[in-house]
């Protein structure tokens, strides 16, 4: 499929077949979802289903929903699209090839006082023949389909009016009067097909990358597990784990299973999954989830679910099945194509037969239709949507926007609402030491010394901790009698004095230091208390608080204000506690902000904007965001989140800034009008032009000169908007 023209037209025959009760396509993904009718099996749907999309031009296979079977589909698909892609790429760069002698042609004759081809008009057949055959040809064969289908799209718009374009040159060739200075048209023809292969070549580069990284999902656990039973520890094929097993995870192992903690105390990096902004301790008695990170100990877990049962696995299949609860937008040129196309023959045949009711000869009357054709050839039609989409998307590369579907720059434009996910996004993504607190000394000399204990951890709030002393350069090596205290903290001696490092209740075990130590809170700024704290006492006495959080990115508070000023309203939907999300909203001046929410209830929130007429992008960075991603008009995932996560978006930043929200937004806004003014051009021409070739007035010569006229102002038009698109 390469438009949305394509999947709905797929998804209609689906649903006309009997066997079929009820079809959904995802033009992402290059998939579809069917129920079967009533009394129908599965395999019978899945045969009907296969011959109506064989039928309809596409070609389809069957896959299964499983996740090893999910994956095996995609890989499938990737050789496809990868095959696809490359004779796509082949077919541009001939079409560019062949169109550069043709504009350096145009531009010559420009200049000539007498009316003479550059290039001999048989060479110029041969050039044109070869893009009509070679580099056109799947643009013949998408356009029958839909013809037989029973409409009509951009393909069937670039056929009329390249096929048209060149049949009138031919006609000249032929009769020899292209050597006596008739007008040939093969330049236009072969610009269309040029720009079109271009267009459709960054579209489909960008669509495979997308698909290679949602299969990242079922590669990021690992294909060996480490198990124990009565004969000791050993290695095993994650294929081969099952209920019932024990498994151990060390520090730096991603979890393969859901499961129950045995045995052990570790930290888990459970974001990608919840959107959790810190590492949660998880113990005896904890359940814990495939895909978390293990830090700061082991566990031993017993196993209660694998690979298809899993929730990363659910999770999986919320993220394709996402796609499926919106159809596809049709592009504004596609949805013109229903009308002008049919139209425009229609008049010609009226206008062929109106001349001959006239009493005029049939040759007259065939030449004023074929004038009717010329001057309507859509070529200025077929080359307004995608000249503009490949200048917007160009203007969006130099600000650092990626496209995965340049479809996006027309569903961006019509952007109402932006929702926000937090940890990653709008703020870093990474523990930072955020405050200290001290009750006698100073806070560098409390830094100092809480670092020298947090050197013997990996816990990411020690980790944070040792950077922010390393950054201020005051860390130094040195403790003795250290001990970690597992799910309390750490200890040990420095010049003789006896450190503590950790949880309230672990550095003042009897309380008798409670009034101490809640001092030290109350001096928190609002919000910071909500936020992971590491008490340090020096002799038993607390001397300090610091806190680790995950600050703001610099740009984050001028990115919502940017939004605001283009009239967008913003959101913010995270999985981290809500004590801690509200805080952030209050900075940023996001006033509908929603904590502890997880993947299915992002969904929820989103369709129910989307079910209300809301226009919604959805920005996020995180495994947990996949289904929002996928879900939203547009997903913006950023640069620096996960495979998955940009995999699942058609849009990704390249840089972290969420600035560049509000830019793409612009772009996408400037582009809309670019296409639309495109549109407003050729239809203009056509307005003028059309009732004096039906009357008579026009020659297929002069409506020919007037359509190349169309075709150069749309794609001057497409200049403009790439340089006035930044």
């Amino acid at each position: 499929m390469t438009c949305a023209a394509c999947a709905q037209r797929i998804e209609r025959v689906l649903r006309k077949a009997p066997e079929i009760r009820e079809a959904f396509v995802d033009l992402a993904q290059d998939r579809a979802v069917i129920a079967p009718g009533e009394g129908v099996t599965a395999d019978a749907a899945l045969k009907a289903a296969l011959t109506a999309i064989s039928d309809a031009g596409y070609a389809g296979f069957a896959r299964g929903g499983s996740l090893a079977e999910r994956h095996a589909g995609r890989e499938k698909r990737a050789a496809a699209l990868k095959a696809e892609s490359d004779m796509l790429r082949l077919r541009a760069i001939v079409a560019l090839v062949i169109v550069v002698p043709f504009m350096v042609a145009m531009g010559i004759e420009v200049f000539q006082t007498e009316h003479a081809h550059v290039i001999p008009p048989a060479w110029q057949l041969g050039l044109a023949l070869v893009a009509q055959v070679f580099c056109a040809w799947p643009f013949y064969g998408r356009a029958w389909a839909s013809v037989r289908s029973g409409g009509t799209n951009m393909d069937v718009l670039v056929v009329l009016g390249t096929a048209t374009a060149f049949i009138m040159s031919l006609r000249h060739v032929l009769d020899g009067s292209a050597h006596h200075g008739a007008p040939l048209y093969f330049e236009g023809s072969v610009a269309v097909i040029a720009f079109v292969l271009i267009g459709k070549m960054i579209e489909r580069a960008a669509k495979r990358e997308a698909g290679a990284a949602l299969g990242a999902l079922a590669d990021m656990l690992p294909d060996e597990v480490l198990v124990r039973d009565a004969a000791g520890e050993r290695r095993l094929a994650r294929d081969l784990v099952l209920p019932g097993m024990q498994v151990v995870a060390r520090p730096g192992a991603i979890l393969p299973v859901d499961g129950l903690v045995l045995e052990g105390h570790a930290f888990l990096d459970e974001s990608s999954l919840t959107g959790e902004s810190m590492p949660v301790a998880r113990g005896v008695g904890d359940k814990v989830q495939a895909g978390s990170g293990v830090s700061g100990g082991t566990l031993v877990v017993e196993v209660q679910a694998v690979q298809d049962e899993t929730r990363l696995a659910r999770l999986a299949r919320l993220i394709e099945d996402a796609g499926l609860n919106e159809a596809p937008a049709i592009s504004l040129a596609d949805r013109i194509s229903h009308v002008f196309v049919p139209a425009v023959l229609v008049l010609a045949v009226l206008t062929a037969t109106g001349w001959l009711l006239a009493g005029v000869g049939a040759e007259r009357a065939l030449i004023i239709a074929t004038s009717v054709l010329v001057v309507a050839c859509p070529c200025a039609l077929g080359l307004a949507t995608p000249i503009a989409l490949v200048a917007g998307a160009s203007a969006a590369a130099r600000r650092g926007l990626i496209l995965a579907d340049h479809a996006a720059l027309e569903a961006g434009a019509g952007i109402t609402n932006v929702a926000f996910d937090k940890t990653g996004t709008l703020t870093e993504g990474r523990p930072t030491l955020v405050a200290i607190r001290v009750t006698e000394g100073t806070e560098k000399a409390a830094l100092g010394l809480a670092a020298r204990l947090a050197a013997g951890s990996d816990h990411p709030i020690d980790t944070a901790i040792v950077a922010a002393a390393r950054a201020r350069g005051i860390f130094q090596e040195g403790i003795e009698a250290f001990e970690a205290v597992s799910g309390g903290g750490l200890s040990g001696l420095v010049e003789g004095r006896r450190l503590a490092l950790g949880s309230r209740a672990f550095i003042d075990p009897a309380g008798v230091a409670d009034q101490a130590l809640s001092g030290l809170v109350a001096r928190l700024d609002p919000g910071q208390n909500a936020l992971p704290a590491s008490y340090l006492a020096v002799d038993g006495v607390p001397r300090a608080v610091l806190v680790v959080g995950d600050p703001l990115r610099a740009t984050s508070v001028e990115a919502i204000t940017d939004l605001r000023a283009l009239g967008i309203g913003t959101i913010m939907l995270s999985g981290d506690r809500q004590e801690v999300v509200e805080p952030v909203a209050a900075t940023l001046g996001i006033d509908d902000a929603r904590g502890g929410l997880k993947p299915e209830d992002k969904l929820a929130v989103l369709n129910g904007i989307i079910e209300r007429g809301g226009k919604l992008a959805f920005v996020g960075d995180g495994l947990n965001d996949g289904p929002a991603l996928r879900a939203a008009q547009v997903g913006i995932a950023m640069g620096t989140g996960t495979e998955v996560a940009k995999g699942a978006a058609s849009v990704v930043l390249g840089r972290p800034d969420p600035r560049l929200v509000a830019d793409f937004i612009r772009i996408a806004r400037r582009t809309r009008n670019g296409i639309r003014e495109n549109l407003v051009l050729a239809f203009v021409f056509n307005g003028i032009a059309i009732p004096l070739a039906m009357a008579g007035m026009l020659s297929p010569a002069v409506a020919g000169a007037a359509m190349a006229l169309s075709s150069v102002s749309v794609a001057l038009n497409a200049v403009r908007l790439s340089r006035t698109a930044r």
